[in-house]
């Protein structure tokens, strides 16, 4: 019974920390995530939509440090909560996310680039005495994403470009379970990491000086994840029958599928310089899957549930000049639901989002400019009810409290 415990556990723990994995695509330096393909400005292109890379002349490259953090707390409904331990920790430590991009003009068509994006940091610690610790405790995600790319200007009017994603993820996560006997809380932690490749297909038409469309399509990403879940913290009794059965460290191999996602923006700018940006996003989360579970080599018939929604995201913006070396900027975003509320659990709890920003571009000099934004999220309540999952280890009720986030990004371009 124990063993099945486990192997149902393991899934959610994968899914809470790898979901998150399909999110790099959208950091873009402008305020709510805004001007991601067709501005292309910047050496940013060379990981959004590599085609943009296209524009520029010379060397560029762009370093970037964004600071995420959460104000939401998760608050349990304990009139409708069986098991008791009441609220989260609710930690609320910023995410920070340092990103490197690299673009080289070989010569009048072809251009050549690359980017590292590192989202470091990044976790969630309720705590060990909560109502759902039976669901999770904690868990950290690592991904780094090393992507070289190349450009080729077809004519004066259209670019094509092509990047290779190298997707490394180490995953780890905690939580509790219940032993024979009254005993304490035991614990099953997860220790995997693995690589991933996919491939970003793009394209730019520049209709005018002042206006030009991209799209940019990203294949899925399939990462083989190998490494152990282990049980701690046991008391005699089971610490005696997992030893017995050899479940106390368990080799465990999945593959994990990120979706394939489309990009597609345009850029106008007005005589007096103004200009906006609109930006969409399309990512079939629905084939979002945890597959292939093996557990000492054992095959484990464990299916992704059927609950994911395809996304779909927009961006708007528009940058005002303020003279010749000062831009301000504004941009609003939205992102649809991806787990509908009655399906939604503690693996994946993502709702619908929005959220606004304000930014401004600073030149320092024709070759150097400084970008400093902040965008607000409103990240929605996200209520869950384990009862809708078939919770078995009593059932737990809640939402967010204070559903918001903030995100400042300083970025640097030479």
């Amino acid at each position: 019974m124990k063993m099945m415990h486990a192997r149902k556990t393991l899934l959610p723990l994968v899914l809470g920390g790898l979901s998150l994995t399909a999110a790099p695509a959208l950091l873009a330096g402008s305020p709510a995530l805004t001007g991601l393909v067709a501005e292309a400005d910047s050496a940013e292109s060379a990981f959004a939509a590599p085609a943009g890379m296209s524009r520029l002349q010379g060397t560029n490259i762009t370093i970037q440090g964004m600071v995420a953090r959460s104000f939401s707390s998760f608050d349990v409904d304990e009139s409708k909560t069986a098991v008791g331990g009441g609220d989260p920790d609710n930690g609320q430590d910023p995410m920070v996310i340092p990103s490197i991009y690299y673009v080289r003009q070989l010569d009048d068509r072809w251009h050549a680039g690359a980017s590292l994006t590192i989202p470091s940091g990044f976790g969630s610690d309720y705590g060990n005495e909560w109502s759902g610790r039976y669901e999770t405790v904690d868990f950290s995600l690592v991904y780094i994403a090393f992507t070289p790319a190349v450009a080729y200007r077809w004519n004066d009017k259209l670019s094509f470009g092509a990047g290779v994603g190298f997707n490394y993820t180490a995953e780890t996560s905690e939580v509790k379970i219940v032993q024979p006997l009254g005993e304490r809380d035991g614990k099953i932690v997860s220790d995997l990491d693995g690589l991933g490749i996919n491939v970003t297909l793009s394209m730019l038409y520049q209709f005018t000086e002042r206006t030009r469309a991209g799209i940019a399509w990203t294949s899925d990403s399939e990462a083989d994840l190998e490494g152990n879940v282990r049980l701690r913290n046991l008391g005699p009794v089971f610490d005696e029958v997992a030893t017995e059965l050899g479940i106390k460290n368990i080799n465990t191999e999945i593959t994990n599928t990120l979706p394939q996602r489309v990009l597609a923006g345009v850029y106008h700018e007005f005589e007096s310089g103004k200009y906006f940006t609109v930006d969409g996003m399309f990512m079939k989360f629905s084939d979002f899957s945890v597959s292939n579970i093996k557990l000492d080599g054992n095959d484990v018939n464990v299916d992704t549930p059927d609950i994911y929604n395809d996304i779909w995201a927009v961006t708007a913006g528009m940058g005002f000049p303020a003279n010749e070396r000062m831009t301000y900027k504004i941009g609003a975003m939205y992102v649809s639901q991806a787990v509908d509320d009655e399906d939604r659990g503690f693996s994946i709890r993502l709702d619908e989002m929005w959220g606004v920003g304000a930014g401004v571009t600073y030149k320092l000099t024709e070759e150097r400019t400084v970008d400093l934004n902040a965008t607000l999220i409103n990240i929605g309540k996200a209520p869950v009810d384990t009862a809708n999952q078939g919770a078995t280890l009593g059932r737990v009720v809640g939402e967010n409290d204070d559903p918001w986030a903030v995100m400042a990004e300083l970025t640097y371009h030479f």
